[in-house]
Order: structure tokens, then C-alpha cells, then sequence
């Protein structure tokens, strides 16, 4: 490692404990230091990929420096990387015109809706929606930001009279899937693809026998590694923001695509559904 490397908390972190690691843990952090702009976009996966090692040596070497895990890790090397206003927007000054800060965020916007309409597997979409019209239940899980994506596609989903249901609590997710059978789909929601929630609920769906359909930022990471089904955004994220505004974007664009197919698929069911719905929701408006 070289004085140019990075001279600051991470850097010092792994100078004190590189002589307590082991040879493969001593790679993993060598390689954290030099390509730390890269880390702070790779998934723990992506990461044990590029080292040649495993998933547990990066979460062993994350807590031996201190860290809760990777995650964690990735905000701390990202907080050095960048000034307190770019924890805010990386382009953007505290005085930049109106005008600017529109046209940067719905450029991004459009820029990763466009990235993931290109790269947007079709065969797994028709795979999605094959499975979502014949599920018994479908069980959609997200955490933080990601709940809210879960509790839209909850709603799209029952008004098209599908067996819907969201969870964003950790425990409320595990109740929901132990009861799950092969007939039933679950839709598992993590921008990171690094949710442990998450990922422990994907698990045992899997293990239940249900068919478990992943959204997460491309590449491969701990969640989408669980999945049967795999569905990707792509966005251009921001070195501190773990959670860019656009990928939310891609990401309810993808449930409004599964939506569409599913209630294509369903035709007179889903035409009944609305007309029942429109009916029923008559009385709620002025």
C-alpha cells in the first residue's frame, strides 16, 4: 500500500490490524484500501468476487476493523471520500439554481429509467408474471426506503384482485413466509441486494418451497443470490447515498411493468376487479 492510498480512519484502521489478520483477510483489506472508489459501489459479493474469497472473510475482516459490517464499512470509506455538501448531492452546490438541481435530478431520473429498460431481462419479466398470476399468495418484503416499493406493489397488486400482501417489519416477514407452500411467490425488494432482513426471508421461502422473485441494483449480491427469478434497475449512484432517488424510480417502473402483465394476463378478471373497485371507491370522492 502506498502514502497515496488514503491517509485517513479506514486507512489507519487497517494499518493497526493488518498484522492480526489472516493471509486471505489480510488480501481483502490490501485490496479494500487500494480501490476504494470501487468499493463503496460493490456489493459484499461483488467484493469476495474480485478478491478471491468468500462472503464470510469480508464480513470476518469488516468486523476485526471494527465495523458492524460491510455495509457500515462501505458509509465510513464513503463519509472520507467525499465533502459534507456531496453527501447531499455529488453535482450540486449549496447555491446552485433551481433550474440545475431539476435538471439533475430528472436527468438521473430518466438516465436510469433508460439503463434499465435496455438491460431489463424480458424473460425474466415473463417469468415473473407467469408466476405471479399463478400464485395461491404472493408475499412482497422490503425494508427502509424499500418498504414503501413493497407497500406500492401491494396496492397495485389487490386491485387487480391477486392475494397481495407487504411486509416492512423483520419479524412480521419471517411470520409470513414460514407458512408458505410451492404454490406461492415472494417478492423480495433490496436496492443493496445486502438486506439481511431480507435475505434471511428470501431463505426461507426457499426452503418452503416458494418461488422467490428478487429486485435489487444490478449485480450479483447476498439477496439476489436467493432468488429464482431475478430482476435488476440500474442506476448511476452516488458515493455516500446508499439509496439514490432514481433507483426508487426504476424500481416502481418495474413493479408498474409486472402490474400491466400480470393484468393483461388476467384480462376479464382484472377488468372485473377495476370495475368492482371503481364502484366501491365511488363514495370517497367529491
Amino acid at each position: 500500500m502506498t502514502d497515496t492510498e488514503n491517509g485517513g480512519a479506514f486507512y489507519s484502521r487497517v494499518q493497526e490490524k493488518l498484522d492480526s489478520l489472516s493471509k486471505k483477510e489480510r488480501e481483502t483489506a490490501e485490496y479494500m484500501v487500494a480501490n476504494q472508489d470501487k468499493l463503496i459501489y460493490a456489493s459484499i459479493t461483488e467484493l469476495a468476487e474480485l478478491v478471491g474469497t468468500s462472503e464470510a472473510t469480508v464480513t470476518r475482516v469488516c468486523t476485526k476493523l471494527g465495523y458492524r459490517g460491510f455495509q457500515a464499512l462501505k458509509v465510513s470509506v464513503a463519509r472520507e471520500l467525499v465533502t459534507p455538501q456531496e453527501k447531499i448531492h455529488e453535482d450540486l452546490t449549496q447555491d446552485a439554481p433551481t433550474e440545475q438541481i431539476i435538471d439533475k435530478i430528472f436527468s438521473s431520473a430518466v438516465q436510469t429509467l433508460t439503463m434499465t429498460q435496455r438491460a431489463l431481462d424480458s424473460k425474466a419479466v415473463e417469468r415473473s408474471i407467469d408466476a405471479l398470476c399463478k400464485a395461491r399468495r404472493i408475499v412482497i418484503i422490503g425494508n427502509g426506503n424499500s418498504g414503501a416499493i413493497a407497500m406500492d406493489a401491494q396496492h397495485k397488486f389487490l386491485r387487480i384482485g391477486l392475494d397481495a400482501q407487504a411486509y416492512t417489519d423483520d419479524h412480521m416477514q419471517m411470520i409470513a413466509v414460514v407458512s408458505l407452500t410451492p404454490e406461492d411467490v415472494v417478492l423480495a425488494i433490496s436496492h443493496s441486494g445486502s438486506s439481511r432482513d431480507v435475505g434471511d426471508a428470501a431463505r426461507l421461502a426457499r426452503e418452503r418451497g416458494a418461488t422467490v422473485i428478487t429486485i435489487t441494483n444490478n449485480g450479483i449480491s447476498p439477496v439476489s443470490k436467493l432468488a429464482d427469478i431475478r430482476l435488476y434497475t440500474y442506476s448511476q449512484e452516488t458515493k455516500y447515498r446508499t439509496y439514490a432517488i432514481s433507483s426508487r424510480m426504476a424500481e416502481l417502473t418495474i413493479i408498474d411493468t409486472l402490474y400491466t402483465g400480470v393484468s393483461l394476463r388476467l384480462g376479464e378478471q382484472a377488468i372485473g376487479n377495476f370495475e368492482a373497485l371503481e364502484k366501491a371507491l365511488v363514495v370517497k370522492k367529491y
